[in-house]
């Protein structure tokens, strides 16, 4: 596989990669070929640091170019004109890539309330950035295009959020005007452990849970089950949940769900989250 003048890769390995790292791959292939002060940056940065992205990678490799005067872009490379201080620039698999902070807040500006959660949830949860050091870089980019937008963006993240689906999943429900739920609540706060839900909202005594498909998928995840028995414990832990005084309903969806939107606000509200 072609991935840059002169860069090419096994057409096995290039089939066995992930969006992500397909991506990351074109990083590499195209930066040796660029102005050596030139710093990966937006999403380009954020693919070589794992982040989740919603929706798909970028074709162009995001790059900032501090001596230029306006944007370059071409078929497979955006150059943008801006400058980086010293400490938003750090050095990852050889290359100089801008700081998790900065990229997080670059690529933000461009997306939407879920697109930006995701990716703002992703680093707070890993510790990849702390809410003052955003806060701090979006105050900087007061004035950019999208900046307002992100500060909007930062203002609603939040690190507790487990997976990249329960982050859409509070854009989504934020957006839909619902009341915002607690994350992570330990169901019952005393007693027997029913376990840790995703969502829960004590005025309406409903539990929401995310229901992804790596908890089936993954070996890692199933810890030695099958995906039948992940099938029957859940089944068990959410009888469990029902049966706890204060608890009268247990939601669950999925990614299309989520993706949609409306099926997960008209679930939530026919459970009666107002």
């Amino acid at each position: 596989m072609r991935v840059a003048p002169g860069a090419y890769v096994p057409t096995e390995m290039w089939r066995s990669l992930g969006p992500a790292e397909r991506h990351a791959t074109r990083v590499h292939a195209a930066v040796p070929r660029l102005a050596p002060d030139v710093v990966v940056s937006h999403e380009s940065a954020l693919a070589l640091r794992g982040f989740p992205l919603l929706g798909p990678w970028p074709e162009r490799v995001h790059v900032v170019a501090p001596r230029r005067e306006r944007d370059k872009v071409d078929a497979r490379v955006h150059q943008h004109a801006a400058s980086l201080e010293t400490d938003e620039i750090e050095i990852v698999d050889g290359l100089r890539v801008a700081a998790s902070r900065r990229a997080a807040v670059d690529a933000v500006r461009r997306r939407d309330l879920r697109g930006a959660t995701v990716v703002l949830d992703h680093g707070l949860r890993t510790g990849a950035f702390t809410r003052p050091q955003l806060e701090a870089c979006v105050a900087a980019r007061r004035g950019v295009q999208g900046s307002r937008r992100a500060a909007a963006s930062v203002a609603f993240a939040d690190g507790r959020a487990e997976s990249p689906g329960e982050s859409l999943s509070r854009a989504v429900i934020h957006s839909g005007g619902l009341t915002r739920p607690v994350l992570q609540q330990r169901i019952p706060e005393v007693g027997a452990l029913a376990g840790l839900v995703d969502f829960w909202w004590p005025e309406f005594g409903v539990v929401g849970e995310f229901d992804g498909d790596v908890k089936y998928r993954d070996a890692s995840v199933r810890r030695g089950r099958s995906p039948e028995q992940v099938v029957i414990d859940e089944k068990r832990r959410e009888d469990a949940l029902r049966a706890t005084p204060g608890v009268r309903t247990v939601v669950r969806w999925t990614w299309a769900d989520a993706l949609r939107g409306e099926p997960l606000l008209q679930a939530l509200a026919r459970a009666g989250v107002r």
